[in-house]
This record gives structure tokens, C-alpha cells and sequence, in this order.
């Protein structure tokens, strides 16, 4: 069948991002429904969790495909503020534990974080939720979070008792998701795109993946 461009005058693009955009709506007023029923009756809650995981995970990919769509087309715009590190790990924390259930044991750890630092919040928690997704996907007994000081930028690290990430995904770092990428591999790249677009001084952060003991994201800005 021979290609057909689309109609005159259509940003086929900005189309699909704004088809991305109202599923990912939807997707938010299925997850909070969920989320409504949990609490009003918590037998079900065991039942629930996992539908309710898949929903938010879809939701977060469909954030994270407009996200990236928006880099290349040159429009993305951090939205940089002061945060205190130790209460934003508090908020990952509390979505973490409510996506683990009973499932996953979910340790935090934020001694010795400055009171404050420079970020953009919200993509921040979107790289970091989906590494989190990933951690309670392959973990086997729980993940440690963690935000600290290293080599004088902010590191945060997500940390699973797995087997670890796969030789091809350490060879590439989240730098390229590949054209057949899964969901990780897309996760990945969208954490590098946003640590590498917090920059300060000459300085970009980076995302650094490894094995030790399990699955080690370390997702650093200066």
C-alpha cells in the first residue's frame, strides 16, 4: 500500500499529541474512579491495585511520549523553582507505597539533602515514578528511594532487590530507545532527555544506571 500523506494543511503531529493529551485524561478519571472505590471499600483494595497501577502507568508513558515530543520539536520549557528534595522524595514516597500495596516494601531515605534545590518538579517525579513502576514491576521483596549530595549536584536514587537491568540496557544508559523500545526503554530516554535538559553552570545532569545487589537508577543535576 503507497504512503499517503495527510491532508493539506494538517499538523498530523499536533494532532496526535492532542490525542495523546485527552486519552491521558481519561486515563487520570479511570485511575482517581479506582482510587475512589479503594476507599470506600478496602476489601476490594487487593483487586484494585494492579488495574490501578497499569492505568497510571499508561497515563504517565502518554506524559512522557508528549514530553518528549515537545523536546524535539524544540518547545520544552523547564519549569524551575525552588523544592525542598526531602519533601518531594516524601510525595514520591507516598505515591510509591500506595502503587505497592502490600505487595513491594518501599524504604525512603533523605539524611543529610540540602533544605532546597533548583528543578522542575513535576517532570522530575514523572522520571522518577517511572523508574518506580519499573522497580515494583521486577522487584522481588522492595526498593529503596533515596535523594543525597554527590559530586556537588543533587542525586536521586531509586534502588530493587531484582536481577538487575538486562547488558543491552546498561550498554545504553536510556541515551537511544531503540525503534522496537519497550515501555523501560522509553522511561529511560525520557528520564536522560530530562536530566539533561536541568542545566546550571555548564553543567547538565545525566542518568546513570547500574547493578548492584539489583536494579540502581541514579538520576543526578547540578
Amino acid at each position: 500500500m503507497t504512503k499517503q500523506p495527510p491532508p493539506p494543511g494538517v499538523d498530523l503531529g499536533s494532532l496526535m499529541a492532542s490525542e495523546f493529551h485527552e486519552l491521558k485524561n481519561q486515563l487520570g478519571y479511570l485511575t482517581l474512579a479506582l482510587g475512589e472505590v479503594v476507599s470506600r471499600h478496602p476489601d476490594a483494595a487487593p483487586w484494585l491495585l494492579e488495574p490501578r497501577r497499569i492505568c497510571q502507568n499508561i497515563s504517565d508513558r502518554l506524559v512522557q511520549a508528549l514530553t518528549l515530543y515537545k523536546n524535539d520539536q524544540g518547545r520544552l520549557e523547564l519549569n524551575v523553582d525552588a523544592q525542598s528534595p526531602a519533601a518531594f522524595l516524601e510525595d514520591i514516597c507516598a505515591q510509591s507505597k500506595a502503587l505497592a500495596g502490600q505487595k513491594i516494601r518501599v524504604e525512603c531515605h533523605s539524611e543529610g539533602c540540602p533544605p532546597f534545590w533548583f528543578f522542575d518538579r513535576y517532570l522530575m517525579e514523572m522520571a522518577l515514578l517511572n523508574a518506580i513502576h519499573n522497580a515494583l514491576q521486577f522487584a522481588r521483596e522492595h526498593i529503596r528511594i533515596g535523594v543525597h549530595l554527590a559530586d556537588g549536584g543533587l542525586c536521586f536514587e531509586v534502588r530493587d532487590d531484582s536481577a538487575g537491568y538486562p547488558a543491552h540496557i546498561l550498554a545504553n544508559q536510556g541515551h537511544d530507545p531503540g525503534r522496537t523500545a519497550t515501555g523501560t526503554g522509553l522511561g529511560l530516554f525520557f528520564s536522560h532527555t530530562i536530566a539533561r535538559a536541568h542545566e546550571s553552570k555548564g553543567q547538565h545532569g545525566h542518568l546513570t544506571l547500574s547493578n548492584d545487589g539489583g536494579a540502581l537508577y541514579r538520576l543526578w543535576i547540578p
